[in-house]
């Protein structure tokens, strides 16, 4: 029998078929690939995002953490001299105070969740519950959960506060009247989101030691009853 010689065209036909299954191999297996990793990854087990304390001062109660913002960290290095001066300036660190809680409240970039407020280790311990109750309900409401380190939300970083004025003032706390400062502050951020852009805060005396914010109002021009 003669042996069947195979034409131009065959060849050509016979070599794309090669190509066709050569491509076809290569994107079932780049599939699976993927596949296999997508699915590996799913079943993989979260990490929690740990928050490390990098300096603290046990006295006053304040702490700085890996996950607060740098400019923070540049004012607690302030905050932190003032406090270990020899003398301590009230007034200065009054204000001081002011400025940390502010920068504090507003970088929600740094926060875990809205339950992770922010300047709470700057407020007055007695009011402290229906202030942070108050932001969980108003500006921390809308802030996703980060505790996997995987939210996907742009949210504000505060990049400066400028003191406009500290000034001498009385505020009542309960039924006493207590000496204090009204600090006015401007705020700065890393990009205009429409957050308050300025504010006034009473800063008084707590437990004989520290100055601890007692009222917060978003505006230059506060009211107080």
């Amino acid at each position: 029998m003669a042996r069947k010689i195979k034409t131009e065209q065959e060849k050509k036909r016979a070599k794309k078929r090669a190509i066709l299954i050569f491509i076809l191999i290569v994107i079932v297996g780049v599939g699976a690939f993927l596949g296999y990793k997508y699915i590996f990854k799913n079943n993989e087990p979260k990490k929690v995002v740990e928050v490390k304390e990098l300096d603290n001062l046990t006295e006053y109660g304040y702490t700085l953490t890996d996950k607060d913002s740098k400019y923070f960290e540049t004012e607690y290095e302030v905050l932190k001299k003032i406090l270990t001066s020899g003398t301590v300036d009230e007034k200065e660190y009054a204000t001081q105070v002011a400025k940390m809680f502010t920068i504090d409240l507003y970088t929600m970039s740094t926060k875990i969740n809205k339950y992770d407020v922010g300047g709470l280790e700057y407020y007055y311990a007695d009011k402290k519950d229906m202030f942070e109750k108050k932001v969980m309900d108003t500006l921390y409401s809308t802030l996703l959960d980060d505790t996997y380190g995987d939210r996907d939300q742009i949210l504000p970083e505060v990049t400066n506060v400028e003191v406009v004025s500290t000034e001498d003032t009385t505020y009542m706390l309960g039924e006493n009247e207590v000496k204090g400062y009204l600090v006015k502050i401007k705020i700065t951020y890393d990009s205009d989101m429409g957050y308050d852009d300025e504010a006034s805060l009473v800063v008084c005396k707590e437990d004989g030691i520290r100055w601890s914010v007692v009222d917060f109002q978003p505006t230059l021009d506060p009211e107080y009853e």
